[in-house]
């Protein structure tokens, strides 16, 4: 049956107990090993080490990688594409509002010339009224436009992220 001894026994035995003390090496002192058989040593583990990589495909993994890389910049690329196209729908449709506001200031500015001052104040508050709602239907366009850029733009991506999720998850699994 082993016997158990107290801390206060290890204790002491730790105290008694010779200690090492560390020598220096000295010029005159050999090394452990000479520097040749160290690089020789050296050169054996590094090949080791890259056998052992070979082994375990890591090109395989590397090329995974990379094409994960390509895909995910791909996505990037379309939806920053949609969100182009986007703008350029919206600037254009823009210009378009401006120029139909333009004409149709010109021909209110005939008529109000052809029907007279008098006639033309009664008729400001409807007109003003009018250019408010055209001016509120041309932004709730304009709005609309963005909005469905950007939510294609988003889908592009939200779409390559569930696949880089299913990606991972299948590697997890092996």
């Amino acid at each position: 049956m082993p016997t158990r001894t107290s801390p206060a026994t290890k204790r002491a035995v730790r105290k008694t107990a010779p200690r090492k003390v560390a020598v220096k090496k000295t010029a005159a002192q050999p090394a452990a090993r000479p520097p040749a058989k160290a690089a020789a040593a050296d050169a054996a583990s590094l090949r080791d080490l890259v056998s052992r990589l070979s082994k375990l495909e890591v090109a395989g993994f590397a090329g995974r990688l990379v094409q994960s890389w390509r895909k995910d910049l791909e996505v990037i690329v379309a939806a920053n594409r949609r969100s182009y196209a986007g703008l350029e729908e919206i600037v254009r449709r823009r210009t378009a509002q401006i120029k139909e506001t333009v004409s149709e200031l010109q021909s209110v500015g005939k008529v109000m010339a052809t029907v007279g001052t008098k006639e033309s104040v009664r008729n400001l508050d409807d007109l003003a009224l009018a250019s408010l709602k055209l001016t509120l239907n041309d932004l709730r366009e304009l709005a609309d436009l963005a909005a469905r850029s950007q939510r294609e733009a988003f889908e592009l991506m939200q779409q390559r992220v569930a696949e880089n999720i299913d990606e991972v998850q299948r590697l997890l699994r092996k």
